[in-house]
């Protein structure tokens, strides 16, 4: 990829611009931040917005109206990410303005969790519409815990016993199920991997043996020495699997291309599991940051000149070639996931942006990568009318049930713009 670097003096402004976005679009009155809204009226989505799409079902779900569900999805992501944006911001400039909404997001964050005990304690909910639900994935607590950390050398006292209690409770509750949730109702052990960096984390915090000991045992499984925390496979192993894998899908044939699909966002949420490992010295450095490289080398690939995230590619194991799918191809789906059961020319500025915030803090654990330059490219990209969750490249690609999906701005994509860019300014 040839890098164009950005005009410097244009992200200033829209950095100033994203912020005004994030606080009058997509801030609720609790002081959380949602994870889309309208891309056509800059408001959330509302009851009634999805009559007659093709919507995803669950038996017993946690919400009224799909408006409810993809305001909510990501909330302990977003909320967490504006966090330490905000806070990185107040390290760059010094504004008051910006801890104050760092203090608040907390505030919000707090409230969202004293709501979740409810369920249990160390619970931490996707407030569905902004009430309590039984959902949770351990995505939205990485990026909680991790702002807790980054909040607590700006707390006062008080607001520092918070974070450390719920810290500790937070990660206690992964613990007691052996890190195995439901997700809308279907069994899932979630990915050992993700978990070492909350086990570092509480014993940084609280100094209870308990958790050294489940850091160390978690250190000791294959499940966790040998697998990444997001995705799992590195660039060679996704080619490895492509290519042995028999045909899956229905346009896959004997001797013919095989589908890849990456997503650069979990390049983000794997390096933001890490990070306690890094910046709090644990054991193992050399293992945390070969994962760290091995996520960014794997989907540094997936970022398109235009500075979004690929979609889909398609690979011949005969002769290594790799070429964005261009055409929409339909794939067999769980009926719960129908608005996902296909492929096309479809990329994400949510992905792209999460890559980017990647790509800044990993340059500074991995100096020789060239994240500085690769995030500056996708910030330049990205303007204001571009942070899409999908980004349908010819306006042909979504049939019209799913027209809506052409329209979802990402709260993921601007807050982690926004923590890039600030991150950039301090680093």
């Amino acid at each position: 990829m040839s890098i164009v670097l950005p005009q410097r003096a244009v992200l200033p402004q829209r950095a100033a611009e994203f912020e005004a976005e994030v606080e009058n679009c997509l801030v609720d009155a609790r002081g959380l931040v949602r994870s889309a809204m309208d891309m056509r009226s800059r408001a959330p989505f509302q009851p009634g917005d999805f009559d007659g799409c093709n919507i995803h079902e669950y038996p017993g779900r946690s919400w009224d109206d799909f408006a409810d569900y993809i305001g909510y999805e990501n909330v302990g992501m977003c909320s967490g990410a504006y966090l330490s944006a905000m806070l990185c911001k107040y390290d760059a400039t010094g504004e008051e303005q910006a801890l104050a909404r760092a203090r608040r997001t907390f505030r919000g964050i707090c409230w969202l969790y004293n709501l979740s005990q409810a369920v249990e304690e160390g619970f931490y909910c996707k407030c569905y519409g902004g009430r309590l639900s039984h959902e949770i994935s351990s995505d939205q607590y990485i990026y909680t815990l991790n702002a807790l950390d980054d909040f607590l050398p700006h707390a006062i006292p008080e607001e520092a016993d918070q974070c450390r209690a719920m810290i500790t409770q937070m990660v206690r509750f992964w613990m007691r199920k052996n890190y195995a949730y439901p997700y809308f109702g279907q069994p899932l052990q979630w990915p050992l991997a993700r978990f070492p960096g909350f086990a570092w984390l509480a014993w940084v915090h609280s100094g209870e043996v308990e958790f050294r000991d489940e850091f160390e045992r978690l250190c000791r499984l294959p499940a966790v020495t040998e697998r990444l925390p997001y995705g799992e496979l590195t660039w060679d192993e996704v080619l490895a699997d492509a290519q042995s894998r028999p045909p899956a899908f229905p346009f896959e044939v004997a001797g013919a291309p095989r589908l890849i699909r990456l997503n650069p966002e979990t390049t983000e949420s794997g390096f933001v599991s890490l990070l306690p490992l890094l910046k709090h010295d644990a054991p193992h450095r050399q293992l945390w940051l070969r994962k760290v490289e091995a996520m960014y080398e794997r989907d540094r690939r997936w970022i398109a000149d235009d500075g979004n995230a690929m979609g889909a590619a398609l690979y011949e194991p005969a002769t290594g070639r790799i070429e964005e799918v261009r055409q929409l191809l339909h794939l067999p789906t769980h009926d719960h996931w129908r608005y996902f059961g296909f492929v096309g020319w479809i990329r994400s500025a949510m992905h792209a942006a999460m890559f980017a915030r990647a790509a800044v803090g990993i340059e500074a654990w991995l100096p020789e990568c060239g994240g500085r330059e690769m995030a500056r490219h996708i910030l330049e990209k990205l303007s204001g009318d571009r942070l899409f969750w999908f980004v349908d490249m010819d306006g042909r690609q979504f049939p019209d049930e799913l027209a809506w999906m052409r329209h979802v701005y990402s709260g993921d994509a601007v807050t982690h713009w926004l923590w890039s860019w600030w991150q950039l300014q301090t680093s």
